[in-house]
């Protein structure tokens, strides 16, 4: 297991995955705090004279709500694109042989690409964080609770780790990386089509993308997204599981 980790970790390396995770989510930390603190000041710099506009006032929450949307907007389009081909591009391609032929199990396999995944997520939102925390304790000083933000930060976090279970198991399901794409992004936007009915929304797993602001502003307590954030792990749970079974079953072509 260890040894597959590796060599999934290395191929992310080698590739440019993890280089193009860490580096757009280091912008994401970036823009998210200098964006907040200065764009009112340059859109009235390049509006008329006499145009009045009406900018929410930069403070530690505005930021917070940047970043949360920079990396809903931003940074999930990007991991959805870079997990896309974890397995269907192996399937496609039909590399998986090398590696089955070794006599490797074939669950070991969704496991180490799942880790290997999951900490190139983490590493990238790790730093992300890092320069955002930096840069908003140097305009605003950092006065949000440290466990509101960790714990809002993990919401986020959890939804992404969705996100790579669920591209493993489209991987399996339809070998093909163009489709694993499109499919992922459209049970997002169920999902949000959904959020008319505001009771089954928040019980959603992409409610959490909205919940962490809440949780920040203060309109919401931590206990209140605990019900979807109990969901969200289990169903992570549950395509990691199926998506073994699945993979056993599958016939590799040679």
């Amino acid at each position: 297991m260890v040894t597959l980790i590796r060599k999934e970790l290395l191929e992310a390396f080698r590739k440019h995955r993890l280089l193009i995770m860490v580096t757009i989510f280091s912008l994401i930390g970036l823009m998210s705090t200098i964006g907040t603190k200065y764009l009112g000041q340059i859109l009235k710099q390049l509006l008329p004279s006499g145009y009045v506009l009406k900018v929410r006032e930069a403070s530690e929450i505005e930021a917070y709500f940047q970043f949360f949307k920079n990396v809903s907007q931003i940074g999930l389009i990007v991991l959805i694109i870079i997990t896309a081909g974890l397995m269907a591009d192996e399937l496609e391609k039909k590399t998986i042989v090398n590696v089955l032929s070794k006599g490797v199990k074939r669950e070991y396999i969704i496991v180490s690409k799942f880790i290997s995944s999951l900490l190139v997520w983490m590493i990238s939102y790790i730093i992300s964080i890092v320069i955002f925390e930096y840069y908003t304790g140097l305009f605003w000083g950092n006065e949000i609770p440290l466990s509101t933000i960790i714990y809002s930060n993990l919401l986020v976090f959890s939804y992404g780790v969705l996100i790579i279970s669920i591209n493993i198991f489209l991987g399996i399901m339809f070998k093909n990386k163009i489709i694993t794409i499109v499919i992922c992004s459209i049970f997002s936007l169920i999902q949000m089509f959904i959020g008319i009915f505001p009771e089954i929304y928040k019980l959603l797993p992409i409610s959490l993308l909205s919940q962490c602001v809440y949780i920040i502003e203060g309109k919401i307590n931590i206990e209140g997204t605990v019900i979807t954030f109990l969901i969200t792990l289990t169903l992570i749970l549950f395509l990691l599981v199926t998506s073994m079974r699945l993979f056993k079953r599958k016939e590799i072509e040679q």
